[in-house]
């Protein structure tokens, strides 16, 4: 009688997080199945199989870098486009005339990277290769490339390749089809020339000069994909035309898909086109990414449909599971740009801890990967205030990482800003992040599925339970050892997947 008092006692405390924990759409003894994530296919392409894209989702984590020529000034990536930097007067940069303002890669030293990202609990890294700028860390065969083997006489891609491979993390490019260097970017047509800072008048040449900008595109992209080895993540970035409209708008000039077209206004020239064993047809962008790198997982920008979608930037992640469609999030660590910027590290405004740690673990309820962006500076040198964030957050996963790696959205619906789940074999882990109030919390049920264990993840201390017809009562929690996300794991006695199976 004693129990089925306290039972009734702790119902009655919980009653609130109950009915906030409670999926009103689903029978309250079992959660909706998740749907089922159908690939589609686009432009002659397939997104790959749930199977390929398994290791992302695993992984959770993963290393955006932005380093570039714009690292020199230290202005962030975008200071060309902001200023109206002509590409001629860009150069200097990549010169010893700029001073103190030149990119020199001197202390350039991607393991250091790589070895960063592991004590972050990161599994991947992404570099951009090129961005809108065109300046290529590689060395590219194009005519009409600006790389920093001309300039340092050094393929950096190829040095960070190596840094993650012995460090065992998943390799990733950026590539950036956009270039401020042709002013036929903002007229591909050669009749209207859009608004731009550089003061590009409409020329005769401008279709042409825009050909040759896509053609400089399908060089630099074959060589990333033949050079380096095995490459696990490709992130577009900046397929739409002129800075306007959306990257599938611009989808008729870049030819993402499958093949090229031969009636294209704005042809490859015969000498760099990549042929299809057995058609001999002529492959466009993403054929040519499945002829090289068949399990490489890219995104949407280039006007592809993309095996990924992309949320960007800071705002908070919300709404339902995503278990249809791979998502990722990205965003940099520091409130402003991406690329190096001296004025923001001289203010030291990186995100939090806890900040950083409250949108890992809203991806994570979501079945979303996080990226997140550092800044090197021109020598290669990400700054302190950076590694220290991120070597916080490894120190947190170091206790948690149970929870993120190898776990999937589910198997309830997270309510915005208060709490959500993931879950892995038989355990069910509740993610209670700063906007939930109190020490107790309501679990519902899963169907024949018993709870044998509670207890906080992050201290490893027992909680306990109590058991009633519609789930479990937690009481107990410690929202301080780890406020930003105070995680309760739930063990069952049998795998989580099995109360679909019922």
């Amino acid at each position: 009688m004693r129990n089925i008092h306290l039972v009734k006692l702790l119902l009655l405390a919980l009653a609130p997080a109950l009915a906030l924990a409670a999926d009103p759409s689903s029978p309250a003894d079992k959660p909706p199945k998740p749907a089922e994530r159908v690939p589609q296919t686009a432009m002659s392409v397939t997104q790959l199989s749930n199977d390929q894209m398994s290791w992302i989702l695993d992984a959770k984590f993963g290393m955006f870098i932005h380093w570039g020529l714009y690292s020199g000034p230290g202005q962030g990536e975008w200071m060309m486009e902001n200023k109206g930097v002509r590409p001629e007067q860009y150069r200097k940069y990549a010169t010893p005339e700029s001073g103190d303002e030149q990119f020199d890669a001197s202390d350039y030293h991607p393991e250091q990277w790589a070895q960063l990202a592991k004590d972050a609990g990161m599994k991947w890294m992404c570099l951009t290769t090129r961005h809108h700028e065109g300046f290529c860390l590689f060395d590219s065969p194009a005519p009409n490339a600006f790389t920093s083997e001309q300039t340092l006489h050094r393929d950096l891609v190829a040095e960070y390749v190596k840094a993650c491979r012995d460090a065992g993390l998943r390799v990733g490019f950026y590539y950036s089809p956009l270039s401020w260097r042709y002013p036929g970017y903002y007229d591909v047509t050669g009749d209207h020339m859009n608004p731009n800072k550089f003061g590009y008048k409409q020329e005769a040449s401008d279709k042409e000069n825009a050909r040759l900008m896509k053609e400089e595109n399908y060089v630099n992209v074959k060589t990333l994909l033949t050079h380096y080895g095995k490459i696990d993540y490709i992130f577009w970035d900046g397929g739409w035309l002129a800075q306007h409209g959306s990257d599938a708008d611009g989808a008729y000039f870049h030819e993402p898909g499958k093949y090229l077209d031969p009636q294209n206004a704005w042809p490859i020239d015969a000498t760099y086109q990549d042929l299809e064993e057995g058609t001999g047809k002529p492959l466009g962008i993403m054929g040519m990414v499945r002829k090289y790198q068949p399990d490489a997982i890219t995104n949407l920008r280039y006007g592809w449909i993309g095996d990924m979608t992309e949320e960007e930037g800071p705002r908070a992640t919300t709404g339902t599971i995503r278990d249809a469609v791979c998502e990722d999030k990205c965003m940099t660590i520091q409130h402003g740009a991406w690329g190096y910027d001296k004025r923001i590290e001289a203010r030291d405004i990186t995100f939090s801890r806890d900040e950083l740690i409250g949108y890992l673990a809203n991806c994570a309820v979501r079945n979303m990967t996080f990226l997140l962006n550092v800044s090197p500076d021109r020598h290669g040198v990400i700054p302190k205030a950076q590694q220290d964030r991120l070597r916080e957050i490894g120190a947190w996963l170091a206790k948690t990482g149970d929870s993120i790696y190898g776990t999937r959205g589910g198997p309830w619906q997270p309510v915005d800003g208060q709490y959500g789940y993931t879950y892995k074999d038989a355990t069910v882990f509740v993610h209670l992040l700063k906007g939930y109030a109190g020490e107790s919390f309501a679990v519902p049920s899963l169907g024949s599925l018993k709870v044998t264990k509670v207890y906080d993840l992050f201290t490893g201390r027992p909680l306990s339970f109590a058991s009633h017809e519609g789930g479990i009562a937690v009481t107990g929690l410690d929202r301080k050892a780890s406020p930003a996300d105070t995680i309760i794991a739930v063990i069952y006695d049998q795998p989580v997947r099995n109360v679909w199976n019922d």
